[in-house]
């Protein structure tokens, strides 16, 4: 088990790793359920649905916040993965077809992910 005081936090999209962010002190995550999810260093393995909105993360002195499509969260071993379609405002609403096939690879990078994990 990983026994270090800060987080990393890494942001998929069905293209790939889009985001890889270090030494970071605490991350705030919208969940599915309607209630965000402070992480700290030593957080708990967890797998959840994330909502639609602003992913808050500290670290460095610096604060920051990115807006991600609704997707999925892991975390484990201070490592927080989040699968999403995208960053707001880059996908378009209205093409639903393309949102489904965007939706189909994010599930597959999620189990091809988790899988190596597992190994």
């Amino acid at each position: 088990m990983n026994q270090s005081k800060t987080l990393t936090l890494k942001v998929f999209t069905p293209n790939g790793l889009i985001y890889e962010f270090t030494e970071l002190s605490t991350i705030n995550i919208p969940l599915a359920n309607g209630y965000p999810l402070g992480v700290l260093p030593g957080h708990a393995p967890l797998i959840a649905g994330t909502a639609q909105g602003k992913v808050r993360f500290s670290g460095n002195n610096k604060d920051e916040a990115l807006s991600f499509h609704a997707g999925i969260l892991s975390i484990r071993d201070n490592v927080i993965i989040i699968f999403t379609a995208g960053e707001l405002g880059e996908t378009d609403q209205s093409q639903a077809k393309e949102e489904d096939i965007k939706y189909n690879r994010l599930m597959e990078t999620l189990v091809n992910t988790l899988q190596k994990q597992k190994g």
